[in-house]
């Protein structure tokens, strides 16, 4: 308990865990991590910001640290962005699809422009500019029609979507469906040339870069999602958050409790190497 102690006593985010919990070994940003623990890896580990506690994937950590969260749902028709080729904008289908996503730690709000773990096909003219991407929760076309397609899939995930979709551009149209408890978005937009994207409107949302944080999440109503390696609860519901030390094959390891039921374990570093 030493170990934790001292290690709570460096981060100022234990300040958010109820004054009855115990110091505990988590951290509110990945860069806290690398900043208490210079050699960390690569890997998941519990955070603790502006009220929440959850799971995020840090990437990049022997540089710059970034908070990632994995999506569960994969393959050609979830969690894509497309510009339908067609009319004012010939080519091929330009279609981007995200396998995680980069949040702010703060606000769980996505940075929608973060390619990092994404990957895209088709290619097409878009006046004179050549488009070969596009961000997470968009849908585009320039046929004078809502062709463009999207969709957002949080399912298996501990994530919900707390925003809202609108229609931009030339003859803008198009729709948000929202099913599964806010966790699935199908996503329509057109126009000549129209998109959808996350509110407020954007302008020309394709070929984005890093440094747009423009979707907003928030832990779903379920609290947690242990199946895939992830959670997020909300601490404003009055249950305490606390911690054991207990030696498993041979090492130390931390179990995080939420009102009395054990929701992780913990290595030392503060990694995620099991959920309850």
């Amino acid at each position: 308990m030493a170990f934790l102690a001292v290690m709570g006593a460096a981060l100022p985010v234990v300040a958010q865990v109820p004054a009855h919990a115990s110091a505990l070994p988590v951290f509110s940003s990945c860069q806290d991590v690398r900043r208490t623990n210079p050699i960390a890896r690569d890997g998941t580990y519990l955070l603790i910001n502006n009220g929440n506690v959850f799971t995020a994937y840090c990437h990049n950590m022997a540089t710059r640290p970034s908070e990632y969260i994995t999506l569960a749902r994969r393959g050609r028709d979830v969690n894509f962005s497309q510009y339908t080729a067609g009319g004012a904008s010939p080519g091929t289908d330009v279609r981007t699809a995200f396998t995680r996503l980069r949040i702010d730690p703060r606000t769980l709000t996505v940075d929608i422009g973060d390619l990092t773990f994404a990957s895209s096909t088709g290619s097409l003219r878009h006046g004179s500019t050549t488009v070969t991407s596009m961000p997470y929760g968009a849908a585009m076309a320039c046929t004078g029609r809502a062709d463009g397609r999207g969709n957002i899939d949080l399912r298996d995930t501990p994530f919900q979507v707390n925003d809202t979709f609108v229609t931009a551009g030339n003859g803008s149209s198009g729709s948000a469906s929202v099913s599964a408890r806010n966790q699935v978005v199908g996503l329509q937009g057109g126009g000549y040339c129209g998109w959808i994207t996350p509110a407020p409107a954007m302008y020309n949302p394709f070929n984005p870069s890093p440094g747009t944080p423009h979707l907003e999440l928030r832990c779903a109503r379920t609290g947690m999602v242990f199946s895939r390696g992830q959670f997020c609860l909300r601490l404003d519901n009055g249950a305490p958050v606390t911690t054991q030390v207990r030696r498993q094959g041979g090492q130390g390891r931390v179990i995080v409790q939420h009102g009395g039921k054990a929701v992780a374990v913990l290595s030392p570093d503060g990694r995620v190497h099991s959920l309850r």
